[in-house]
């Protein structure tokens, strides 16, 4: 009976620390993108040029006809790094995951339509997508606010 009790428990661990994995994983792949496209703007900012010159997102968004592509270009640069900072901290985690996911297909339209590789796109809006559907695990701030709030809800009942 005790080892019943014990291999729950393992299994369980092993997900959560394969669900912490795939967190730094997205964060990790999401982020340096996100790095590298703040880094377009700073330069482009002490280059004294204007922030929605050529340079950066703007002109490619614009050109692949989405619409807004001055928002569109901000959102995918609020995406991809605190985005992804949320996805790897695990806070707000389906919420970040959904976004990224959703900026994944951007990328992957983008991708194809440039005949580009699309396959990065791809594997990072499986990532997110997967995030979307099993939250954050136990190694989150997600459970610790979940747990916190569980035991101030019991303190108040009794």
């Amino acid at each position: 009976m005790g080892r019943a009790r014990v291999f729950p428990f393992r299994l369980l661990l092993r997900l959560d620390i394969g669900l912490l994995l795939f967190r730094a994983a997205g964060f990790l792949l999401a982020f340096t993108f996100g790095v590298q496209k703040i880094g377009w703007y700073v330069t482009a900012f002490h280059a004294g040029k204007p922030l929605l010159s050529s340079i950066g997102l703007t002109p490619l968004i614009a050109h692949m006809g989405l619409p807004l592509p001055v928002i569109l270009a901000l959102w995918i640069i609020l995406n991809e790094s605190i985005g992804a900072f949320f996805v790897g901290i695990g806070l707000l985690t389906r919420f970040a995951a959904a976004s990224l996911a959703l900026g994944m297909i951007g990328a992957l339209y983008t991708s194809v339509r440039l005949e580009e590789d699309w396959l990065r796109a791809a594997l990072y809006f499986v990532i997110f997508l997967g995030l979307i559907f099993t939250g954050a695990g136990k190694f989150s701030i997600d459970r610790l606010l979940q747990t916190r709030k569980t035991k101030q809800h019991r303190a108040s009942v009794f």
